[in-house]
């Protein structure tokens, strides 16, 4: 099962399912607001980190990108909008 992190922003509705409709089944969220937050860790089963750029700290951001590098997942940086996460093409490995 394909999953996506998304990082940043307090709601995620819409954005989620643009994100299902694409493909990922689980989609787990981390707003950045809380200070616990920096240790946020990546699931096991993501093959792509969101991170909202303008909803998340400098630490959360580089504690993520340097998670998302150890586990070679793709991480992508954007504006929180439905139209910049509808611009992503992911390549989900489907398992029939």
């Amino acid at each position: 099962m394909a999953g996506v992190l998304v990082v940043g922003g307090d709601r995620v509705g819409e954005i989620e399912s643009l994100l299902q409709d694409k493909g990922f089944r689980n989609v787990y969220h981390v707003s950045g607001r809380k200070k616990s937050d920096v240790k946020a860790t990546i699931p096991a089963d993501t093959e792509l980190v969101l991170v909202f750029i303008n909803f998340v700290s400098h630490s959360l951001s580089k504690n993520i990108k340097k998670l998302a590098k150890q586990k070679h997942v793709p991480i992508v940086f954007c504006r929180r909008s439905c139209d910049a996460v509808s611009m992503y093409q992911p390549t989900i490995s489907r398992i029939s």
